[in-house]
């Protein structure tokens, strides 16, 4: 698989692995809401070519966040159209976080089962006490109207939950969706009074397993480029290869 398509297919997967309470397809762009809660999901994507001019495009945007009374978020790829990105702090709109995106091949790196601890695996769908310890642990404000569940009741693809306790206490997660031969890992946290542990290394590596049973062919993620405990840790697990990075820029 070429690097264009590759990337393609993985932000395709991260997408579904994650999607937005609401969105608008508006000529190349993706427009998502999700009532404030993560700039992922409140946020204007790059899909493909646009047909309008920036300025009417950008305005467009602005106006439907501004509907929903929430800031207007771009996430800018580093393969998107690099014009638009100028155009955007022409405008001030300021940048904010670079986060890479890193790709595991399992026929170079196949997943290794963990030596320990006991990890718990559930499919479908994740238990209240998973969505408490995630909300715990990534340090994200408490989100009213529960409204982690329902974006993962929104996903459509096989998904698989994991966690890891310590006396018996959740204290660390992640979450993993298959699309396209590929399994997106999403929302690694834990518990910050429990790192360098292994915990994170036991989850990820226990969802690397099921999606491989699963038929996947690879692995994706993406971290914030800065996280430099969590880059070394999943390229020590075989995440090797960066596709793209992307950056948000905020009104």
């Amino acid at each position: 698989m070429n690097m264009d398509r590759l990337s393609a297919s993985v932000e395709d997967a991260c997408l579904n692995a994650w999607p937005a309470l609401k969105e608008i397809f508006y000529d190349g762009w993706l427009i998502r809401l999700s009532e404030g809660h993560t700039r992922r999901t409140n946020s204007v994507n790059v899909l493909g070519t646009s047909g309008y001019a920036l300025d009417e495009k950008i305005a467009y945007c602005r106006a439907i966040y501004s509907a929903h009374g929430l800031p207007t978020h771009f996430r800018l790829r580093s393969n998107d159209h690099s014009g638009l990105d100028a155009t955007l702090a022409a405008y001030g709109f300021r940048a904010e976080d670079v986060t890479r995106t890193l790709y595991m091949d399992f026929a170079v790196t196949p997943p290794q089962s963990p030596r320990a601890p006991e990890v718990e695996i559930t499919l479908g769908q994740p238990t209240q006490e998973w969505l408490v310890a995630h909300q715990k642990f990534s340090g994200q404000p408490h989100a009213p109207n529960n409204i982690r569940k329902r974006l993962l009741d929104l996903v459509a693809l096989p998904t698989a939950f994991a966690c890891v306790r310590e006396k018996g206490e959740i204290a660390s997660v992640a979450y993993g969706a298959v699309h396209d031969r590929l399994v997106s890992l999403q929302w690694v946290a834990t518990n910050p009074h429990l790192r360098r542990k292994g915990l994170s290394r036991a989850t990820v590596s226990s969802l690397l397993g099921w999606a491989r049973d699963s038929g996947a062919q690879g692995a994706c993620l993406q971290v914030v480029a800065d996280n430099m405990p969590a880059v070394r840790l999943y390229e020590s697990m075989g995440f090797d290869r960066e596709l793209y990075r992307y950056h948000y820029r905020v009104l």
